[in-house]
């Protein structure tokens, strides 16, 4: 199943009415059961997610989607946005999701966690991400190969080339690898605007 990530730049104010049928997080958590997708186990969480129950039918939000495309694969990355980034700064990219993005975080000295400012309906297959208002100014100011090295060197830890059972899944990431992310979200961090906030939409 493909992940697409796309890190945009827009002001808070602006996000609810760019993403119609989503909804902005419950005023304090509430605590809901789920289902465990590995173990079938149901476990309660505190979560800020809405209510979707008046969200029965997939029809009943609007969603930009693009099936297929032909040409070149970034055009295609381009053209499957939804109008909203589309008209804001904006880099697309695949295959980076929160377990990507929050060691880049810890890089450059940053605890706090991507926030969730609004929710997507459950058929959506879909979520936004908030970066912390000190990133865009730390971004801009890094040293993009040393932060690069360390982001690198986090991704080859076990925790994310190992399995829980401990079989190998993958090699760990070259500085290269990081940089080739690390490089384009420095200049779209670059062009922010006072009032603007760095965003990802992470889409299944």
């Amino acid at each position: 199943m493909a992940i697409y990530a796309t890190f945009f730049l827009a002001e808070p104010q602006e996000v609810l009415g760019g993403f119609p049928g989503w909804k902005p997080p419950l005023p304090a958590p509430v605590r809901r059961e789920r289902r465990n997708p590995f173990t079938q186990q149901l476990v309660t969480i505190e979560t800020r997610e809405p209510d979707w129950q008046d969200v029965e039918r997939a029809s009943e939000v609007r969603q930009h989607r693009v099936v297929a495309g032909q040409g070149r694969y970034g055009d295609y990355l381009e053209n499957r946005l939804p109008p909203f980034i589309r008209r804001r700064p904006h880099w697309a990219a695949k295959g980076l999701t929160d377990a990507e993005i929050d060691p880049s975080l810890h890089t450059l000295g940053i605890t706090t966690r991507l926030e969730c400012p609004i929710y997507a309906p459950p058929s959506a297959g879909a979520v936004l991400r908030e970066f912390p208002p000190e990133s865009v100014s730390k971004l801009v100011a890094s040293d993009r190969r040393e932060v690069a090295q360390r982001w690198a060197a986090a991704m080859s830890t076990p925790e994310h080339t190992q399995s829980a059972s401990g079989n190998r899944l993958n090699d760990g990431w070259t500085t290269d690898d990081a940089a080739q992310i690390l490089t384009p979200l420095i200049l779209l961090a670059g062009g922010a605007v006072p009032g603007q906030k760095l965003y990802l939409l992470i889409e299944a």
